[in-house]
């Protein structure tokens, strides 16, 4: 119960959320079909899709019950990662592609250490998706971590020559 509470919480919220549109995505309920139903309050619904052992907390649309509002940029992990650094770190270039053009994911957004998903594009070592990446170039492509580096920074300290051409 403790759970959905701080669930609500934050999606108490809610309006500043809706005036960032990079922060929520509307998506249709239908989506959720094969995702089990874990728990349900009010308009909150959370789901879980047990194969790809993700979840996703639902907020329904109370104007309309066929589509929902979920976030996009949350922290999901004890690093602060976001979706974004995920699929930056497993070199995901589907997901990277629907998370920045579709979903409109910010990409300045630091974790823990500090760092861009430009970083996590460097270290994974994959040309593809720090290309993918530049297409929408941000602030967060010149952002320092905690130690003081930027991706290039990084990139050069790594030696990873294709990444610094990229």
């Amino acid at each position: 119960m403790q759970f959905f509470g701080r669930l609500v919480n934050t999606f108490s919220g809610v309006t500043n959320l809706f005036s960032n549109p990079f922060r929520v995505k509307e998506v249709a309920v239908a989506h959720y079909t094969s995702s089990d139903r874990v728990r349900e309050e009010g308009q909150l619904i959370l789901f879980q899709n047990t194969p790809n052992r993700t979840w996703d907390c639902v907020l329904v649309n109370p104007r309309n019950s066929q589509s929902g509002f979920r976030c996009a940029n949350c922290a999901e992990n004890e690093e602060g990662c976001t979706p974004l650094h995920l699929a930056c770190r497993k070199g995901d270039g589907e997901i990277l592609v629907e998370l920045v053009q579709y979903c409109h994911t910010q990409m300045d957004v630091t974790d823990y250490k500090g760092e861009t998903v430009f970083h996590y594009a460097v270290q994974s070592d994959n040309s593809q998706v720090l290309q993918l990446l530049g297409r929408n170039a941000v602030a967060g492509l010149n952002q320092v971590n905690n130690q003081g580096l930027t991706p290039l920074h990084l990139a050069c300290q790594l030696g990873k020559q294709e990444m610094v051409r990229v």
